[in-house]
């Protein structure tokens, strides 16, 4: 009885993770702070050289 419980409880978990595509979370936090980075930095460098 108490496995049976513990296999809901880890199904409940990896179902709620896999609702989410390869956008939500942190990794879009990670894109969206890539695209504002990247063309600081290369304005940044153009100005430097």
């Amino acid at each position: 009885m108490k496995s049976k419980q513990v296999c809901e409880a880890s199904n409940a978990m990896t179902q709620d993770h896999s609702d989410h595509g390869p956008l939500a979370g942190e990794l879009m936090d990670l894109y969206v702070a890539m695209l504002i980075v990247t063309p600081i930095a290369f304005f940044l460098k153009s100005l430097w050289v």
